[in-house]
């Protein structure tokens, strides 16, 4: 079950390396205790803001803004059971092709943008046109997961090692070794985790070690019990 989030969750993640995996992570840690940041009122609208998919934040119903969150699980268990080498569910996999038949948001020029005097005063414009501005929303990141899951870099998703966290990213690693969503989060957690663990070893081997207390304190006192038996 997905719990809405509290104030410590609030800040939206764009690290995954796509935008399809951005939105699966709008859901932290869903290993362990699940936060969906999309939940809270104006969630979902905020998140396309924040994408940079739409300009200004939307005015959502909530009917609609759950089609963000479908999508989103969707993308979620197909990317799962690339990693999982499992069979595709299908209904996922249909959901995301709908949203792809979505016809997307189509740039024009801004004429007035440009009066033909230079570009030192400012960058010429573009403007987007599209008759539902969320449904070209949602294709552009559904054809993101269609072209990421069907690509030579499919292999590269991977799940954070973490294993409260689990959040899914592209490894752009050169080496293709990346373990972790972010070495500032779950890295520096793990590494932490692992230090304490060391730490504790070598404490516990230390203490094997050790002498019983009292074991030569008795033996030194027998000692010189039988020496001064002897010196008598």
């Amino acid at each position: 079950m997905l719990n809405a989030p509290s104030v410590h969750w609030v800040e939206f993640r764009f690290n995954a390396g796509r935008l399809a995996l951005d939105l699966s992570a709008t859901v932290r840690r869903r290993a362990s205790a699940p936060h969906d940041l999309l939940a809270a009122p104006g969630g979902a609208a905020r998140w396309l803001e924040e994408a940079g998919l739409v300009r200004h934040a939307l005015r959502l119903a909530p009917a609609r803004a759950k089609a963000l969150l479908r999508l989103r699980e969707a993308i979620w268990l197909t990317a799962s059971a690339l990693i999982e080498h499992r069979p595709w569910p299908a209904h996922a996999a249909r959901l995301i092709n709908r949203a792809a038949a979505h016809p997307v948001a189509v740039p024009r020029l801004d004429a007035s943008s440009f009066d033909g005097s230079g570009l030192e005063k400012g960058r010429a414009r573009c403007t987007f046109s599209t008759p539902d501005t969320l449904k070209a929303a949602l294709s552009s990141i559904a054809r993101d997961a269609i072209e990421l899951l069907t690509s030579a870099d499919a292999h590269r998703i991977k799940a954070c090692a973490q294993p409260d966290c689990r959040m899914l990213f592209l490894d752009g690693s050169p080496a293709g070794r990346r373990r972790w969503c972010s070495m500032n989060r779950c890295g520096s957690r793990a590494k932490g985790r692992t230090f304490r663990l060391e730490r504790a070893a070598r404490a516990q081997a230390g203490a094997a070690h050790r002498p019983a207390r009292g074991a030569s304190t008795s033996g030194a006192s027998g000692g010189r019990v039988r020496s001064g038996q002897e010196r008598k």
